[in-house]
Order: structure tokens, then C-alpha cells, then sequence
């Protein structure tokens, strides 16, 4: 006589999926987790047998059973390598949803988080408030304060790992996608009007995309988004920035908010439901959440919009590549040494190269560059430990992983290690100051638009 499953009614994993492992072991040596620690219920293969057995009422919750779910990074390693096509990060998130909803104790870190991913993220406007003060923070005598060794003795060890993260952040006004006008091609403009900016290029456009800017971007990394869109424009494309976006749910989805990761989801499927050849994302975590919206939303009303919105999502490196940019006005060179190539190396981000399956158009970009050698970086597609807030809520794991990135990063001894998540982008940044190493971390698109400088005058 079957068991009754432990999962309820609402956004349970599917039977069916869980039953698709074979057991061959391939994924066990592209698991992190499995690498570091050797233990089978830290592998993709032992906790879907966790997940099989919630699902077979053979177990109930515990708090070794889910330190083994959350000790997963999903990134998504494991499908890259499964012959059998297991769906994993599905199975994983819905599981969490299940566990989070149901089961979880609510301590005041978790309460902490779980009100940051649904009062804060979601909301423009109080992510701007939140930079705001953030960088008040660093402005001393207040950034002076909290160096003081009794500061970093109270400080919570997230805490202090987090701020050592935090970029210098910009005033309001310089990280406003608008400040983006003045450096556009000659004859490019920009448009403004109450339900999207939109910027033009000059001549006639080669196509017509939308561009999600995520929630974090716009305040931590408003440069990236600037130059995406200033390198699209370049390349003849139209962009428009649709106001009624929203934040991409991939944290709240990873977190196990599955109520809340839909409800962003439906809000950008909406919001992207125009003419375009394509919705594009500079992050990579955010684009594979905008292109799972189609599963993630395959039961509601908003589900033809949500496989649309799958459907046209790229990545802002395949969008450069497939409209080519024009030849390089600026060949780069090794900072100091005039006569020596720029050594650049390319850290696959886990939810770019294994979620989206993205790998050769950022290289392709790269190879492109005058100046540019690009070295093949040993282990590029192994995970930085970052995964979202992962280095925050699992800081020794996720420093293990960084680890072995920066080892690799060493091995090659590059003038500039580039990737396209701006989480990888901070997590490697802080291991690489701590070491004492040179090279710069710069995303795909900072990179590029240094070899495109604005024209004279409109810089």
C-alpha cells in the first residue's frame, strides 16, 4: 500500500520528474557541494532521493534533510552533464516552496530575508531608498565607524561580509538610466513618456528590443545597465525600458516564495507583452528566471503571456552578437604597457552557461576586441560560490568555491577576468582584494563599451 505524500496540493514537485534520475553518478563530479564535502545526500542525485522520499511519504521534513537542500547552490551543474534530462532546479525550488511554506521554523534571519524579498526587492522605489542609505553608510565618519575592530567584534558575519561586497554605490541622479543620454551615438535619442523610456538609434533600427533592468542593477551596478543599453543603440537596435517591469523573482524563488517569484513573473510577462524581437538581460541570474516564467506561470492566466516572454529572452551578450556591433574604435592594451595585448579571461556564470545555455557569444564579443588575447580560464563553468545570497547565508561553502575560482583565475594570470552576473562579479571581487590579486572583474559589458568610447563631446 502506497504512502501518502508529504507534499500538499499547491506546487508540488511532479511525480514524474522525480522519477527521471538513473543513478548514473555524472552529475555527482560537476556538483560543488559533492566536491567539497563527498557526502551522496550534498549531491544532485541524494537529494532528489530526499525530495523522492517527501514525495513517497517515506520521510518527513528534519533539519539534517533540509540542511542538505539548502547546502544547493542550484547552479544548475548537474543538468548540463544529465543524460537523462532531469529538470533538477525545478524540482529543487518547488521542494523548497513546499518546505518553506509548510515546514520552516521562523527565525529572525530567515523573517529578515523573506521581508527583504517581498517588501523590498519587488519595489523600485525602496530598493533606490535602500542604495540611498547604503551609501550613507559609506560616506565617513559613519564608513569610519564601522571599521573600527569593535564594530566588525558586534557585526553579524553576514553583516560584515556584506558591506565588504557593497560597491561604491552613486548619487540618485548619476545611477538613473536617463544619465545614459549624453554618451548615446551622434543621433541617437532618447524618449521619454509615462510608460517606458526608449532610446532610438540613429538611421533606421535594425530591430526593436526591451530591456529588463532587474531590481539590484539599477542601484549597485547602474553602469552595466548603462552600457548595455548604450552598446545596443550602437548597435542599431531600439530599446525600450518598460516602467511596469518588476524584479525578475529569482531570489524569492530560490528562497522557496513561490507565491511571491509568480506574481513577479506574471508582472513581467505583462509588462513584456509588446512588438519585441526580444527581452534582454544583462544578468544571469534574472534571465534565467525570465526564461523559466513560461513553466513557472503554466497554470495561470497570464501563462500564453509567460511562454511568450521565455520565448524572446536573451542575454544582452547574444543580442550584441547576433545584430554585430561595429568594428572597435579603441584597440586595449595591458594597463602601463602599450605594446602588450590585454590578457582576458571568461568566467561562465552557472546561470548563464548551464540555465541558458549561453557560452560562445560572450567569447565570440571578446575574440572580436583589437588588443584583446582571451585565455581560456581552467574550470570557467565551476561555480564562484556566489548564487544569489548563497555567500551570505552559507559563507563557508560558498568561500570554498571561491576558492577554486580564484585559484584557476591565478593559473592564468590574466589582466581581466570578465563575467556577466553582477553577484559573481562582487563575490570575486571581495576573494580577490583579500589575496591581494591584480586583475580587474569587470562585466561583459564594461569591458566592451571601453573598446567603444563615446564620441568627443558627448561623453
Amino acid at each position: 500500500m502506497s504512502l501518502p505524500s508529504w507534499f500538499d496540493g499547491e506546487d508540488a514537485p511532479a511525480t514524474p520528474e522525480l522519477h527521471t534520475c538513473i543513478h548514473c553518478g555524472l552529475c555527482l563530479t560537476a556538483c560543488p557541494t559533492y566536491r567539497t564535502l563527498k557526502v551522496e545526500p550534498d549531491s544532485p542525485r541524494g537529494r532528489l532521493y530526499l525530495m523522492r522520499g517527501l514525495a513517497e511519504g517515506r520521510i518527513a521534513p528534519s533539519d539534517p534533510l533540509v540542511g542538505h537542500l539548502d547546502r544547493c547552490l542550484d547552479c544548475r551543474a548537474c543538468e548540463t552533464v544529465c543524460p537523462a534530462g532531469v529538470p533538477y532546479s525545478r524540482l529543487l525550488e518547488a521542494t523548497r516552496g513546499q518546505l518553506s511554506r509548510r515546514w520552516r521554523s521562523a527565525s529572525p534571519l530567515r523573517m529578515l530575508g523573506h521581508w527583504v524579498l517581498r517588501s523590498v526587492l519587488p519595489h523600485a522605489g525602496r530598493v533606490a531608498l535602500a542604495a540611498d542609505a547604503l551609501r550613507l553608510g559609506q560616506a565617513r565618519p559613519l564608513a569610519a565607524l564601522l571599521e573600527t575592530p569593535l564594530a566588525q567584534r558586534l557585526l553579524p558575519r553576514f553583516a560584515r561580509q556584506g558591506l565588504a561586497m557593497t560597491p561604491k554605490l552613486k548619487p540618485r541622479r548619476e545611477r538613473a538610466l536617463e544619465s545614459v543620454a549624453p554618451r548615446l551615438p551622434k543621433g541617437a535619442r532618447m524618449e521619454i513618456n509615462a510608460l517606458a523610456l526608449v532610446f532610438h538609434p540613429t538611421g533606421s533600427p535594425k530591430g526593436h528590443v526591451a530591456f529588463h533592468t532587474s531590481c539590484v542593477m539599477p542601484a549597485m551596478f547602474p553602469e552595466q545597465n548603462h552600457e548595455s543599453v548604450r552598446l545596443m543603440v550602437l548597435a542599431g537596435l531600439r530599446v525600450t525600458v518598460p516602467r511596469a517591469q518588476s524584479c525578475c523573482g529569482a531570489l524569492q524563488a530560490h528562497a522557496g516564495l513561490r507565491r511571491e517569484a509568480k506574481a513577479l513573473g506574471a508582472a513581467n510577462a505583462r509588462a513584456f507583452a509588446g512588438e519585441y524581437d526580444f527581452v534582454v538581460s544583462n544578468s544571469a541570474g534574472c534571465g534565467a528566471a525570465l526564461r523559466e516564467a513560461g513553466h513557472l506561470l503554466h497554470e495561470s492566466a497570464d501563462a500564453v503571456a509567460a511562454e511568450q516572454l521565455s520565448g524572446r529572452t536573451r542575454d544582452v551578450a547574444e543580442v550584441l552578437a547576433h545584430f554585430n556591433l561595429p568594428v572597435a574604435a579603441v584597440p586595449l592594451h595591458a594597463a602601463g604597457d602599450m605594446s602588450r595585448p590585454l590578457r582576458v579571461t571568461y568566467h561562465d556564470a552557472c546561470h548563464l552557461a548551464h540555465a541558458q545555455r549561453v557560452r560562445e557569444a560572450p567569447r565570440r564579443l571578446l575574440r572580436a576586441l583589437p588588443g584583446v588575447e582571451l585565455i581560456p580560464l581552467p574550470n570557467a563553468d565551476w561555480c564562484c560560490g556566489s548564487a544569489g545570497v548563497y555567500n551570505l547565508t552559507h559563507p563557508d561553502m560558498a568561500d570554498a568555491q571561491l576558492a577554486g575560482k580564484l585559484d584557476s583565475v591565478e593559473s592564468v594570470s590574466p589582466d581581466v577576468v570578465v563575467a556577466s552576473n553582477p553577484g559573481c562579479l562582487l563575490h570575486m571581487r571581495r576573494g580577490a582584494a583579500a589575496r591581494g590579486l591584480k586583475p580587474r572583474f569587470v562585466h561583459l559589458v564594461e569591458l566592451l563599451g571601453e573598446a567603444f568610447p563615446p564620441p568627443a563631446g558627448r561623453a
